[in-house]
């Protein structure tokens, strides 16, 4: 019997490049290390079975932050979210601020949570994310200030209760 899987130095590649952005988006969504990893599992699982052809690192760098936005929505679409694990609990080496920083983040809709991460861990435009997402520019942009200024009400509610 033949071993079907043969070392392929071009997911090696891939799972390089992007396994680190994908956890991150997919933790993001999920707000659960152990729910990221099966999301990680399952893109990569895609690619290895999809070999798509892109046509440059953006094309292949969307791909994979689609494909990771897709499974976590999958993933809730499943079952209804344990929200046991908390996101903080999973970072290790962050500053005090970072670490409220993430709280407040984790108190945001995963709407506004997502286009956050894109935007500002990402570094994508409003254009690719709406791209990405499948929303109107005019949407993303809402997103991102709604976000914003909820951000920003945690911010002052936790400044007046110190």
């Amino acid at each position: 019997m033949q071993n079907s899987m043969r070392y392929d130095p071009m997911i090696e590649r891939v799972i390089n490049e992007y396994s680190d952005m994908v956890y991150k988006l997919a933790y993001a969504r999920t707000k659960n290390k152990y729910d990221a990893e099966d999301v990680l599992q399952e893109v990569f699982l895609r690619y290895i079975r999809r070999k798509p052809e892109f046509q440059g690192m953006e094309h292949e760098k969307a791909w994979f932050l689609r494909v990771t936005i897709n499974c976590s929505k999958n993933l809730f679409a499943s079952f209804i979210k344990n929200k046991t694990i908390s996101f903080i609990e999973n970072q290790i080496g962050i500053s005090d601020e970072e670490r409220v920083l993430s709280e407040f983040l984790l108190k945001l809709p995963v709407k506004y949570l997502t286009v956050i991460h894109l935007f500002y861990y990402e570094d994508l435009k409003i254009l690719d994310i709406a791209k990405l997402l499948e929303l109107k520019e005019s949407t993303v942009k809402m997103q991102l200030t709604r976000a914003r200024r909820l951000l920003k009400e945690y911010i002052e509610m936790e400044e007046q209760n110190v």
